[in-house]
C-alpha cells in the first residue's frame, strides 16, 4: 500500500499539482498546501499502513467507467481511509469534517463525451486521417463509441484514451 501511495506521489499527483497551479493562478489565488510540507510527506510515508485503512486485506473492486470520483465510491462501500488523520483532526474541527468524505475535482468528462464534443470526438476518432488505425481495428472504436454515445456503456476512459493517441500520433507519430 505505501508503495501504491509512493507510486502516485511520483506520478499522478504533479499532474494534479499543475492543473491545480493553474487553476488558482489563473483567478489570481495565491495557493498553500499545507499537507505537502515535505517533512510531513516523509513521516507520512513512514506511517505504517494499518494506520491508514482499517482492512487492508478486503479488495474493494471499483469500477472506472463510472463518472464521479473514485475515493467516494470506495468510502461509501468501506468507510475507510486516513485513520490517523482522522483521528488527530477530530480534536479540532467538528466531526462532519473529521468523518466526512474527500471530495477532489473531477472533470465531467463522461457529459463532455456525450454532449457538445460528440462531434470532435466523431471528427477525430472515425475520421479517415486518423492514424491510429495503423493499431486499432476501425470497426471496434466505431462499435465502442456507438455504445457509450447511445448510453448503453460508459466508455469515457477509452475515449479519453483513443483521444489522447490521436493526438501524440498527429504530433509524433
Amino acid at each position: 500500500m505505501n508503495q501504491s501511495l509512493y507510486f502516485e506521489c511520483k506520478t499522478f499527483l504533479h499532474g494534479l499539482l499543475i492543473v491545480d497551479d493553474k487553476r488558482s493562478m489563473a483567478h489570481g489565488l495565491e495557493q498553500r498546501l499545507p499537507f505537502l510540507d515535505n517533512d510531513l510527506v516523509d513521516f507520512a510515508m513512514r506511517i505504517p499502513v494499518k494506520y491508514k485503512l482499517r482492512n487492508i486485506t478486503e479488495i474493494v473492486k471499483l469500477d472506472e467507467n463510472i463518472p464521479g470520483p473514485k475515493t467516494s465510491q470506495y468510502f461509501n462501500k468501506t468507510n475507510d481511509g486516513k485513520i490517523i488523520l482522522r483521528k488527530m483532526v477530530e480534536k479540532y474541527v467538528p466531526q462532519n469534517y473529521a468523518k466526512g468524505i474527500k471530495q477532489g475535482f473531477s472533470a465531467p468528462d463522461a457529459s463532455w463525451f456525450r454532449q457538445e464534443s460528440v462531434d470532435f470526438i466523431k471528427n477525430t476518432l472515425i475520421s479517415r486521417k486518423a492514424r491510429l488505425y495503423d493499431f486499432i481495428q476501425p470497426a471496434k472504436v466505431s462499435e465502442m463509441l456507438d455504445e457509450h454515445f447511445s448510453g448503453k456503456k460508459n466508455r469515457r476512459l477509452l475515449i479519453w484514451s483513443l483521444l489522447s493517441f490521436e493526438n501524440w500520433l498527429q504530433l509524433f507519430g
